[in-house]
């Protein structure tokens, strides 16, 4: 913001410093004082003294760069300025000096946006310094790899069909006096079904229920 309003008021590069002092907070303006006169008279330098001071990062800037919107009231121009200066604070931050590095550069990226947050979490000391794709790809095929070896090793839990548990577990299965079946043709007690009157502790031909005639 400081060097598109500098810029825009045509102010010399060379007193960028002067300029920016007097806008500074009073500890910070002192923490750049005490450096020798070749840093503290160097706008170079000085930002990478408030950079740090603000931990603004290359990974800060990468982030700024793609969750920055336009602001109510802000021109296109100014919005484009605005994401111009993300990018080039996060390449340079990188030392994304050449062609071949940016591309390796913004292809990391893409990779890394593809990642589950769990391999995220799991290389959460590196990840922002994560920027060669190389090294990238490489450190998330070892982690899969090692993942599917540690899966494949976990004992499997072994099966049994039991079909009288089977049966007991069977929601098809009716109740009688709100108790389970065991099967089709016995209630839990062992009393067999009588397939006359469907009630349990005779057979059909014991069924005092007189049988329907079949015409």
């Amino acid at each position: 913001m400081f060097e598109r309003l500098a810029k825009q008021a045509e102010i010399l590069e060379n007193t960028w410093v002067t300029h920016l002092l007097g806008l500074l907070p009073y500890d910070v303006a002192q923490l750049i004082g005490r450096e020798p006169d070749e840093i503290a008279n160097d706008y170079g330098e000085v930002k990478k003294i408030l950079l740090k001071r603000y931990k603004l990062t290359p990974e800060k800037f990468r982030q700024k760069f793609f969750i920055h919107n336009k602001n109510l009231g802000s021109t296109w121009k100014i919005f484009a300025y605005e994401l111009r200066s993300f990018f080039n604070e996060w390449v340079n931050g990188v030392e994304a000096d050449s062609f071949e590095k940016l591309s390796n550069l913004i292809i990391t990226d893409q990779i890394k946006r593809k990642v589950s947050q769990e391999i995220k979490d799991h290389f959460i000391d590196e990840w922002s310094k994560l920027n060669s794709s190389d090294d990238l790809v490489e450190k998330l095929d070892d982690y899969d790899t090692l993942r599917s070896t540690l899966r494949s090793k976990r004992p499997r839990k072994e099966w049994h069909y039991d079909k009288q548990d089977s049966l007991k577990d069977d929601s098809a299965l009716t109740t009688n006096g709100n108790k389970k079946l065991y099967g089709i043709t016995h209630n839990e007690r062992g009393q067999p079904k009588c397939f006359n009157c469907s009630k349990f502790g005779h057979i059909s031909k014991d069924c005092p229920v007189p049988k329907p005639l079949i015409t």
